[in-house]
Formats: structure tokens, C-alpha cells, sequence
């Protein structure tokens, strides 16, 4: 897993030969949000690894002294080419300092219906960039699909790493074929172990304390490229040619040799972990939930920049579509934004009959991205990046909120609710 973050940071990945991208640029407010100066060099990753894949098969039991089971012997076979991402990093890289953000993977995609660690598998690894961007706010460009098998094998060709293990560690599983087994304290980790350690989630904290110990390792191995030379480590692209295909990045040559010229000062500046909410969501448990407002102060207070304030509506045309069921909740919304100082002009709506199952999200394209922030903060919305909207009576549509079966939720007890039907 966290190769990939070495790769995509160091300029280890000397066999990434697509074309680049177009990277969207960062408007004046994310700027200062990130705390990002003049030219400034800035760039930025998702890098998410696999989880290992498990084949279907029967487990044969181990019986013990007694003829008590005392474990089980997998029939099946393992594959570090999983569906499920649970380890994902956004990685910003901002003149010589870079920033590691942990995305928890029971985040919920409330618009989709499932956790984000199951978005590469559903929907490939560009909707996971681009999810990541809409969650954080600002652009991703570039991303980094990775396996545990490069994992290993780099951190064997810079000769180990030293990590501080927080707590003893101990956990056996035949069917994985996983047997972790550390106790508290500095110790030196081969590709093996270093795996090991942060696939290690037994702990009252579950998942956040696995990626505390990523975070952990991350340091660790950006001390062992300080280490050695230079030169020395630049070779290592020699070593992972014969598996190169374990890499899926849309990250070109263009920016690898950029990224190439800032090893020898490149910082680990900090690492933090997206702060969510606990919720309960019908036939999934307990999730995660991102709210806009507190990424935004998140962002602001990780990087030392500037929280974004909304306080004046963008000139931009916002369709309200309703499909929530109720009729006439499209006009109730109108009138609130209009309360808010969003001019009527601005604002467009239509009743749609049928029930969108989905909660209530703002779509947005993506000159429009930034303008969506505004709508997102007064109504606690999700948003969602779109290719194109279509036009509507005539006019260009810039923004769409769609109401879902959660709209009339948000109406506060007592508001009056037409149910007469709505003029466009």
C-alpha cells in the first residue's frame, strides 16, 4: 500500500508511460485554503491499495489436543489483486513538503448506497479520484492503484525500514495465511512485516488504528529514502519493471521527472486522518459521514491555510429538481435559497413523478465545482462532479440539487409545503 505512496511521491515509478491528464487548476479559494503561495510547485494523488483477494473454497478444520478445533486450513487461493481498497491516501505535495491525508474506508457514499472502500471495484479507479475530490473539495488529478506484492518488494530493495510498533500485536488466521506477531518498540521490518503491520486492525479503534500505523510506516520509510543516496535509490525502478502491472496510475513521465527533482528535499510534513461522524444507516450498520464544514476547517487548519466562508451566492444557474415524492418541495427549497440572498433569476425547478431512493445531493460540473461549495454549506448536501448538465426551459444549467427520499426531512416541523403543481 504504501509503495504506491513512495512511487507516486519520490519518483520511483520510472515505467509510467501514459499520456497526462488535464489537471483542473486550484481557483484563488482553494489556494488559500491549502496555503498555497505564488507558483508554488503543487501537485496531488489518490493512492489506494488492494485488499487481498480470497477464492471461494471450503476451509478444512484443525483439531488440537482433545480433538478441540483450534483453527482452520484454507482449500482456496489469495490474490493481492483484491476488489476492495481499504487503505486510501489523498497526497499533496506542495513545493518540498508533503501532506498524507487517511480516508477511513467505511466513509458512506450516501448518493451510491455503499462504503467508498467498494468504489474501485463498482466503478474503476477514476470515480474513486474524482469521489475523493468531491469529499475534500478540491481537485485530484492523478491516482495510484496498487497491490501488496509491490509493497513487499520495495521495501526489501531499500533494505527494511525501522518503524515503532505502539502496541503488542498478535493475530493468527490460516485462511489468509496471515500470522502477525510484534511486540512494543523500535524494531527493523522487512517488505514481509512492514505488510504485516499495517494490515493489523485488531485493536478497540478498528480501522482508524490501522491507519495511524500506515502513517507510521510512511514516516518510516520517507527516513529510510533520506538515508540513502540519491542516485542510489533512483535505480529501484530497475528492480520492479518484471511487475509494473501491479501499478494502474494515470500519472505520466512528465510529472514523474518533477517529481524526481525534489526527492532529496521532500518532507513528510504531516499526516491526519479525514475527521467523520458516526451514523446508522438501515442494512449497513454503523458508517462513517463527512460533513462539508468541518473538511473545510480540517483543510484549513492541516495545511495553515485559509477556511473558505460562503457568503455571497456564485453566479451560476441552479436547477432544483424534486424527486423526493412530495410534491411541490422544489418551491419550498426555492424560497429558502431565495431567503439566503440567492437571486430568484438564478434559480430554476421541476417535479419529477417517482421516488429517487438516493439522499439529496448537489451535482456539479466541473468549471461550476468551486460555486457548488456555496449550496453545499447552506444545505448540508453532498456533491457530486458530472461531465455535463443538461440545459432546462431554455436555459444552460450550471448546478442541479436533486431531492431525494431524505428532502422532506430537511423541512423544519411546520413549514408550509404547496402542493399545487410548480411553474418552471
Amino acid at each position: 500500500m504504501l509503495v504506491g505512496l513512495l512511487m507516486a511521491l519520490a519518483g520511483l515509478a520510472g515505467f509510467w508511460l501514459t499520456l497526462d491528464v488535464h489537471r483542473s487548476p486550484l481557483s484563488k479559494e482553494q489556494r488559500q485554503l491549502l496555503g498555497i503561495k505564488g507558483n508554488t510547485f503543487h501537485v496531488s494523488f489518490v493512492v489506494a491499495g488492494r485488499d487481498i483477494l480470497y477464492t471461494k473454497a471450503k476451509s478444512l478444520p484443525i483439531y488440537g489436543k482433545g480433538g478441540k478445533i483450534v483453527g482452520w486450513n484454507y482449500q482456496g487461493t489469495t490474490s493481492t489483486a483484491g476488489v476492495n481498497t481499504d487503505t486510501i491516501l489523498y497526497v499533496d505535495i506542495t513545493g518540498d513538503n508533503m501532506t498524507m491525508i487517511a480516508i477511513p474506508r467505511d466513509v458512506f457514499l450516501f448518493d451510491l448506497g455503499y462504503r467508498i472502500n467498494g468504489l474501485f471495484e463498482r466503478q474503476g479507479p477514476d470515480a474513486l479520484r474524482r469521489r475523493v475530490a468531491s469529499i475534500l473539495g478540491v481537485p485530484v488529478d492523478y491516482y495510484a492503484i496498487i497491490k501488496l506484492d509491490i509493497f513487499k518488494h520495495l521495501v526489501d530493495a531499500l533494505g527494511g525500514v525501522n518503524v515503532t510498533v505502539p502496541y503488542a500485536m498478535n493475530y493468527d488466521d490460516n485462511v489468509a495465511g496471515l500470522h502477525i506477531h510484534f511486540q512494543p518498540g523500535p524494531q527493523h521490518m522487512d517488505g514481509a512485516q512492514a505488510a504485516e503491520f499495517v494490515r493489523y486492525r485488531h485493536t478497540p479503534r478498528g480501522d482508524i488504528d490501522r491507519l495511524d500505523n500506515v502513517k507510521r510506516l510512511a514516516y518510516a520509510l520517507m527516513v529510510r529514502v533520506k538515508q540513502l543516496n540519491v542516485r542510489a535509490v533512483t535505480k529501484v525502478p530497475e528492480l520492479v519493471d518484471t511487475f509494473f502491472s501491479d501499478v494502474q496510475t494515470n500519472a505520466s513521465p512528465a510529472l514523474v521527472r518533477q517529481l524526481a527533482a525534489r526527492v532529496g528535499s521532500l518532507q513528510l510534513k504531516q499526516t491526519a486522518t479525514l475527521p467523520t461522524q458516526e451514523v446508522q444507516v438501515a442494512g449497513e450498520g454503523t458508517v462513517l459521514k463527512v460533513d462539508p464544514e468541518d473538511v473545510n476547517r480540517f483543510l484549513a487548519t492541516t495545511f495553515g491555510g485559509t477556511p473558505r466562508t460562503f457568503s455571497h451566492a456564485p453566479h451560476a444557474t441552479l436547477l432544483i429538481t424534486n424527486r423526493s415524492g412530495k410534491p411541490g418541495l422544489q418551491d419550498w427549497f426555492r424560497s429558502r435559497l431565495e431567503a439566503m440572498g440567492v437571486p430568484s433569476g438564478d434559480i430554476l425547478v421541476r417535479q419529477e413523478a417517482g421516488v429517487d431512493p438516493t439522499p439529496s445531493r448537489l451535482l456539479a460540473t466541473t468549471p461550476a465545482w468551486d460555486d457548488a461549495d456555496y449550496y453545499t454549506s447552506l444545505l448540508h448536501t453532498s456533491k457530486q462532479q458530472v461531465d455535463h448538465l443538461d440545459g432546462y426551459d431554455g436555459h444552460s444549467v450550471d448546478l442541479e440539487l436533486v431531492l431525494g427520499s431524505d428532502a422532506a426531512a430537511m423541512v423544519p416541523a411546520g413549514a408550509r409545503v404547496t402542493t399545487a403543481a410548480s411553474a418552471k
